[in-house]
């Protein structure tokens, strides 16, 4: 059980704080002033945005654990986690940080 609980417990908990962080951001973001102009842009700009950013993270979850068969193979899945996590927090700083935002917002996510 203990060894079951080590293996499964990191990836328990990363599903978990993925669960909680909608519901977290939306009661804080609703007790700030304007409550319905950030929750309208968080939930339908920011959000998809950011999903879109991290989907090969949170894709790589589950498919650690059942490509993860021995040692090599789990540093090959690290190695590869380690330099996506890298790129895509890069592409998230860009994102929220640069004009690249007005970009991306403006031109691509502008409705017809």
């Amino acid at each position: 059980m203990r060894k079951i609980l080590h293996t499964w417990l990191p990836l328990a908990a990363s599903w978990l704080l993925m669960g909680i962080e909608m519901p977290a951001i939306t009661a804080v973001m609703a007790r700030l002033a304007h409550p319905e102009i950030s929750l309208a842009t968080h939930g339908g700009v920011v959000f998809p945005i950011s999903l879109i950013i991290e989907a090969p993270i949170i894709m790589l979850l589950s498919a650690s654990v059942a490509l993860s068969k021995d040692l090599a193979s789990y540093q090959r899945i690290y190695r590869f986690m380690m330099a996506s996590g890298f790129l895509l927090t890069s592409l998230h700083v860009l994102v929220a940080f640069t004009p690249l935002f007005d970009f991306v917002v403006i031109r691509l996510y502008k409705p017809a």
